[in-house]
C-alpha cells in the first residue's frame, strides 16, 4: 500500500486509464449551484405571492419604533431579492450562500413572530439538504481518490522548486485571506451600521419617511458575513481533504477523467517552440526569422517563452517534420511545433521525464496544480498555471477544432497507438502534421 510523502515532498502514482474514469465525479458545479439559487428564487416568490406582499408596497415599511430587528428583517428580504434576481449569474458561491441567506430570513421572521416564518425555514432546510447531498458526494469522491492513491505502486518522492512550494502555499491560503476580508467588509460594514442605525432607533415609518438607511447597509453587510462563512468553510474542506487523502503527484492517464485536461496545454495551439528547450540547436533559425521579419519587437520575441515555429527551419520545419521516421516522430509527440495551429494535440504518455503531472489532486475540494518532474527528484509548476478544473465546473467551452484533417496533400499517416497514444498523426507536404484522435 502506498504511504504518502514526507512533510515537503509528493509521492509519484500512475493510476490506469481505467482507475482514473473511475473516480465518481460530482454534478457540474453550474448545475448544482443554480439548483440551489432556484431552491432560494421559488421560496422568495412563492412568499411573496402567497401573502400578497404587493399590496403591501403603499404601507408602512414596520410598525411602531424603528427597532435593529426591523434592520434585520429588512436587510434580509432585500439579500433575498438580490439573491434571487442576480444568482443565476454570480453562482460561484450559491450552494453556500443560498441556505445561509435563507436561514438569514427565516431567523429575522422568527425573532419578529412572522407568519412567514415557517415557509422561510422550508426553504432553508430544503437549501441546506440539497448542500448535505453536494458534501455527501463529495466525501465519497475524496475517499475513493484516497482509496485509489495508497492502492497504487509508490514511485519516487518529488520535492517541489521552491517557487512551487511558494504557489501551493498561497493556493491554500488564498481563500483565507478573502475569507479574513470578507470578514473585516463586515465588520467594518456593521459598525458603520449601528452608527446610522442610532440615529434613526425609535422612529416610525412616517417620521423617517418610508426609507431607513441603516437597513440599506446592513444588506451588504449580511452578504459580506455570509460569503466570509462560505471562504472559510471552503478552507476546512480543502485542508481536510488533503489531510486526508496526502500528497501525490498523478501521472494522467490518456482519457476522460474527473479533471478538465484543458490545462495541459492551455489553449495553446500547433506550431509553437518551447525557445529555452527547442532552439539549442545552432542550426533552428526560428527566432532569428522572425527577429528579421519583425525587427520593433525582437525584445519581447527574445523574451518569449514561446514563438511560432518557422516552416523552413532545417530543425522545426515541415520538411524536417516529413523527413522523421515514425518511432522518432512518436517520439516527439508531445512537441507542439510538429502540429499545425487548427489540430487537436495529442496527449502522450505522463510517465516519461517531465511530463506534466498533478500535483496535489486531492477530489474536488483541491484538484491540484499541473507540473512538471525533472531527473533530479523535483516539480515545478507550470509557468502561469492556475489551479486544475474539476470536470464540469466550467461552463463554457474550449475553443471548437475543425471537425477533420485536410484532404489535400497528404504525406502519410502514422499510427500513434503502438507508442501508447490514442490516435494517428497525418503529414502534409506543406503543412505541419495534424492528430486525429482515435473515436
Amino acid at each position: 500500500m502506498t504511504t504518502p510523502a514526507g512533510a515537503h515532498g509528493y509521492r509519484e502514482i500512475s493510476p490506469s486509464e481505467a482507475q482514473w474514469a473511475e473516480i465518481p465525479r460530482r454534478l457540474p458545479r453550474p448545475v448544482a449551484h443554480r439548483i440551489s439559487w432556484l431552491l432560494a428564487l421559488l421560496t422568495t416568490a412563492g412568499i411573496f405571492l402567497g401573502f400578497r406582499h404587493w399590496a403591501d408596497l403603499e404601507g408602512d415599511a414596520w410598525a411602531g419604533g424603528y427597532r435593529l430587528l426591523d434592520v434585520l428583517g429588512l436587510a434580509s428580504i432585500g439579500l433575498m431579492v438580490f439573491f434571487s434576481l442576480g444568482g443565476w449569474y454570480l453562482h460561484r458561491f450559491n450552494m453556500g450562500l443560498s441556505p445561509l441567506l435563507l436561514g438569514l430570513a427565516a431567523t429575522a421572521h422568527t425573532l419578529d413572530s412572522s407568519p412567514e416564518a415557517p415557509f422561510w425555514w422550508a426553504g432553508t432546510l430544503l437549501a441546506g439538504f440539497w448542500l448535505l447531498v453536494d458534501f455527501l458526494f463529495l466525501l465519497r469522491q475524496t475517499l475513493q481518490v484516497r482509496s485509489l492513491a495508497r492502492s497504487l505502486p509508490p514511485g519516487s518522492e518529488l520535492i517541489p522548486e521552491r517557487s512551487s512550494r511558494t504557489k501551493l502555499l498561497l493556493g491554500t491560503v488564498a481563500e483565507g485571506l478573502w475569507a479574513l476580508g470578507a470578514g473585516l467588509l463586515a465588520a467594518g460594514l456593521w459598525w458603520w451600521t449601528l452608527q446610522i442605525f442610532a440615529e434613526e432607533q425609535g422612529r416610525t415609518a412616517i417620521e423617517l419617511e418610508q426609507a431607513s438607511e441603516s437597513d440599506l447597509w446592513a444588506a451588504p453587510a449580511l452578504l459580506a458575513a455570509a460569503l466570509s462563512v462560505v471562504l472559510l468553510l471552503r478552507v476546512a474542506l480543502r485542508c481536510c481533504a488533503r489531510g486526508l487523502v496526502g500528497r501525490y503527484a498523478w501521472h494522467l492517464p490518456f482519457g476522460a477523467g474527473p479533471v478538465e485536461l484543458s490545462w495541459l496545454d492551455g489553449e495553446r495551439a500547433g506550431g509553437q517552440i518551447n525557445t529555452a528547450r527547442d532552439t539549442t540547436e545552432y542550426r533552428c533559425i526560428c527566432v532569428a526569422e522572425l527577429v528579421q521579419m519583425f525587427p520593433e519587437d525582437e525584445q519581447d520575441i527574445r523574451s518569449s517563452s514561446e514563438v511560432s515555429a518557422s516552416n523552413h527551419c532545417p530543425i522545426h520545419g515541415i520538411d524536417a517534420i516529413n523527413l522523421l521516421e515514425p518511432r522518432d516522430f512518436a517520439s516527439l509527440a508531445g512537441s507542439l511545433w510538429l502540429w499545425d495551429e487548427l489540430s487537436p494535440l495529442p496527449h502522450v504518455d505522463s510517465a516519461s521525464s517531465g511530463s506534466p503531472l498533478l500535483i496535489g489532486y486531492c477530489g474536488g475540494a483541491f484538484p491540484g496544480y499541473p507540473g512538471t518532474s525533472s531527473t533530479t527528484g523535483t516539480v515545478e509548476i507550470l509557468d502561469d498555471a492556475e489551479s486544475a478544473v474539476e470536470v464540469g465546473r466550467n461552463e463554457e467551452e474550449g475553443t471548437p477544432y475543425p471537425a477533420s484533417a485536410p484532404s489535400v496533400g497528404v504525406v502519410d499517416k502514422i499510427d500513434l497507438r503502438p507508442f501508447g497514444i490514442k490516435g494517428h498523426a497525418v503529414r502534409f507536404r506543406h503543412a505541419r502534421a495534424w492528430f486525429v484522435p482515435e473515436t
